[in-house]
């Protein structure tokens, strides 16, 4: 008799495609986040020093403020709620993945020429980058320890350098293109070795059940995921209902 899999699964790649296309949709905000952004978002909370409750960090998966932008036109109440089941399986199975001492291997794209007129393409892995720091963004002072840990420093070291490739204040001359492969291939190490920073602090007489690992879903009463200000269970959360 074969066993039944526990847990979540890891998203298939029909249901990466799928979330995908919705992110680039014109249902969602100019801003809203694409799949590599959103693993890179995804994997930085996963690693990071404690959960995050998912009203705090969905709605910058739309867009960059929660002020004055539309809702993401989700075209049923069972849509929203089929995307967000792949969201946080896929932040789920980021968790798990880590808490096995595995590296995940991050979603890139290759971007290509953007076209006559357009800016040059970003580099490699700095878009996923730019996720990892939004994710830290939200926690700025609880990640402060890993800036200040020389190892966990120097494992940041790729995440912060692509993800601010074009900031000479930040960074004092951007890769070439030999560097940013370079640094590329030092994600998914860099991943792990920051899950474990935050892992190994967590281990003491303070730290029993901290480590279980638990989807934080919506709850009822939490905003829409839509941005449409009402709350999940009188918006998207209702059965058959439209924005």
């Amino acid at each position: 008799m074969a066993t039944r899999p526990r847990g979540p699964q890891p998203l298939t790649e029909s249901e990466l495609d799928e979330l995908d296309r919705f992110l680039m949709s014109s249902a969602t905000p100019e801003d809203a986040m694409d799949l590599e952004e959103l693993d890179g978002y995804l994997t930085g909370l996963a690693c990071g020093p404690q959960p995050v409750p998912s009203p705090d960090w969905l709605w910058l998966v739309w867009g960059d403020t929660a002020e004055g932008r539309r809702p993401v036109r989700f075209e049923s109440g069972p849509q929203c709620r089929h995307l967000l089941d792949l969201i946080e399986r896929h932040w789920s199975t980021l968790v798990r993945t880590l808490r096995k001492g595995t590296a995940p291997m991050p979603v890139l794209f290759d971007y290509g020429e953007q076209g006559p007129g357009a800016s040059a393409p970003p580099l490699p892995g700095s878009v996923w980058s730019s996720g990892f720091m939004r994710a830290i963004g939200l926690q700025a002072e609880s990640w402060q320890p890993a800036f200040e840990d020389d190892e966990s420093s120097e494992a940041l070291t790729p995440i912060v350098t692509l993800a601010h490739a074009d900031d000479p204040e930040i960074v004092a001359q951007s890769p070439t293109a030999r560097q940013a492969e370079a640094l590329v291939d030092a994600l998914p190490d860099a991943v792990l070795a920051l899950s474990r920073f935050w892992r190994a602090r967590e281990a003491g007489p303070d730290a029993a059940g901290r480590s279980a690992v638990r989807v934080p879903r919506i709850g009822a009463s939490d905003p829409c995921a839509c941005g449409s200000a009402r709350r999940f269970s009188a918006c998207c959360g209702r059965s058959g209902s439209l924005n």
